[in-house]
């Protein structure tokens, strides 16, 4: 992948880089750079440990924080 163009490097890496929870698969400086520019917007939260996005697993956050204060049913 050293070889390929930035472009077809953005390409492919956008479908192994999903969250920035998980970020195990960065492997060179060019892919720490895709790796934040496409996962700008993602905030890791730990709730109940439990370590969740803020973007990506907003329901499971918001169905949390509602039984954590007795508003639903758990």
């Amino acid at each position: 992948m050293e070889n390929f163009p930035y472009e077809l490097n953005y390409k492919i890496l956008e479908y192994v880089y999903e969250c920035r929870k998980k970020n195990q698969r960065i492997f060179n400086k060019e892919s720490k750079q895709i790796f934040f520019k496409i996962t700008k917007d993602c905030e890791k939260i730990n709730i109940l440990r439990k370590d969740l996005c803020q973007k990506c697993d907003k329901k499971a956050i918001w169905r949390v924080r509602m039984i954590m204060n007795n508003l639903l049913p758990g």
